[in-house]
């Protein structure tokens, strides 16, 4: 008898559970026993995910300290935390720009000052820049491009380096927050795609450094699609482009991203059926980055659709500004 197909239909429907089913949630009383009292320092909690988290952890008793750079934008999480219900002395505000790699300590030291322990980082952050790389000049911009860096790579190097001998006497755990964009390039995000891939071969490689020398502290990369967030929804107000299975709400990112504070992965796939997808196309269909562009071209775009992508870069430069730049690394 031949085995070799039902052994393929087992293994293919062992790989189909262990992608696509969802892992076992933990109900609301888990949590709250496990995050209850404990000190979290969320990095770019002031929209999207990183104020998502903000609340679903107050909601279960967290300490928290809130770093973004926007001053206003924290003054208004803080206050929607406080009307929630919050305690006003479990929640702190850092105005901070990440861009000043130096002083990321800082950030460290008032949590320690503020609450005398840390028991989770959870390194946020970034600069979203996209846009066509040869035809922006600026992008080009050496210093710019260090800037951009420094934002998205260093200053997570430097927390971690900061946050990791306290973490340690707690038996913490480090959250970064990645992309699918660090595994596989993306069609107008050379920028943001090069630096999460460094993202991704650093924190990989230090995940392996703390298996070596047998720390207590744990450390998940956050492998995430697109997410819904606010922010999202404004920016594609005239209807998502994309299909169901490709995005995730920040309500349950982050819902995954607590649980995995507890459970401790290596890496969280967010949305998981589009990380499998993706992946499996870019590794297994070697022409996958030519249907990647043209579903991203402008419709009716001649060629490649590059100069149309151009047009509309200029074309939309206002809504860039609002939503791209939002964080004010980008072109003034």
């Amino acid at each position: 008898m031949n085995y070799k197909i039902p052994l393929l239909i087992v293994l293919i429907s062992a790989s189909l559970y262990y992608f696509f089913s969802p892992a076992s949630p933990l109900s609301d009383t888990q949590l709250t026993e496990h995050l209850n009292g404990k000190v979290v320092l969320i990095c770019g909690a002031s929209s999207g995910i990183g104020e998502e988290l903000a609340y679903q952890l107050a909601a279960h008793g967290a300490k928290l300290v809130l770093v973004a750079r926007s001053q206003d934008k924290l003054d208004k999480v803080r206050a929607e935390l406080l009307n929630r219900g919050t305690p006003d002395e479990n929640v702190m505000i850092i105005s901070f720009d990440f861009s000043d790699v130096s002083r990321s300590k800082e950030v460290v030291d008032q949590t320690l000052e503020k609450f005398g322990g840390l028991d989770y980082l959870v390194s946020n952050h970034a600069a979203m820049i996209t846009g066509p790389f040869l035809a922006l000049p600026y992008l080009q911009d050496p210093d710019y491009l260090e800037r951009i860096f420094r934002v998205n790579l260093f200053s997570h190097i430097q927390l971690a380096v900061h946050a990791l001998p306290h973490l340690e006497k707690r038996n913490g755990h480090m959250y970064f927050t990645s992309s699918l964009a660090g595994e596989l390039p993306m069609y107008r995000n050379s920028i943001y795609c090069s630096t999460k891939h460094a993202m991704n071969g650093f924190f990989y490689s230090l995940q392996q450094e703390l298996l070596a020398r047998e720390s207590s502290v744990s450390l998940t990369i956050g492998s995430l699609g697109l997410i819904w967030t606010k922010e999202m929804a404004q920016m594609y107000a005239k209807g998502n482009l994309f299909p169901a299975w490709a995005t995730g709400s920040a309500e349950e990112c982050s819902r995954g991203m607590m649980e995995a504070y507890i459970t401790r992965p290596q890496t969280m796939t967010f949305p998981k059926l589009a990380g499998t997808i993706y992946r499996s196309f870019w590794y297994f269909k070697p022409n996958f980055h030519e249907g990647l562009i043209n579903t991203l071209k402008p419709k009716g775009s001649e060629g490649t659709g590059y100069k149309e992508v151009v047009e509309a870069t200029g074309a939309k430069d206002d809504l860039r500004k609002k939503m791209g730049y939002q964080q004010g690394y980008g072109r003034q």
